[in-house]
């Protein structure tokens, strides 16, 4: 790897975590479904499929790929909280909403990183490796 591209995935990693922790913290769940954690992790599915988009497109995958996709995109997701709390949903008795959280939450996330990738107009840009050795 190197310095560029750790650069890139450091930065964009710092702004998409620091980003997750002021929703979260500033959000909890609404009406007992973690809506902060589904929302941001959707979001950062979209945002990453029009990374992918835009690195096959321009070329420029330190930026797009490396910068944006996995730093940004991998910092503003989060598959240990939204694991944590589908856990305590199972915990507080409420199976069925965990069941339907994690549902919703792989279709949904899987559907906004192809219409993430559709919407900067290269679908198959999904096809691509994110994390192909640097």
């Amino acid at each position: 790897m190197t310095r560029r591209v750790a650069f890139a995935i450091a930065t964009g990693g710092a702004l998409g975590a620091t980003i997750r922790w002021s929703i979260v913290g500033a959000a909890g769940p609404v009406a007992g479904f973690p809506w902060p954690v589904f929302t941001l992790n959707v979001i950062g599915s979209l945002a990453l499929g029009v990374a992918l988009a835009r690195a096959r497109r321009t070329g420029a995958t330190v930026w797009w790929r490396d910068g944006v996709g996995i730093g940004f995109c991998g910092g503003l997701t989060t598959f240990s909280t939204f694991a944590v709390e589908a856990a305590e949903l199972v915990r507080d008795d409420r199976t069925g909403l965990a069941v339907v959280y994690v549902l919703a939450s792989v279709v949904a996330a899987t559907v906004a990183v192809w219409a993430g990738a559709a919407a900067a107009g290269l679908p198959r840009a999904v096809d691509d490796p994110l994390e192909a050795a640097p």
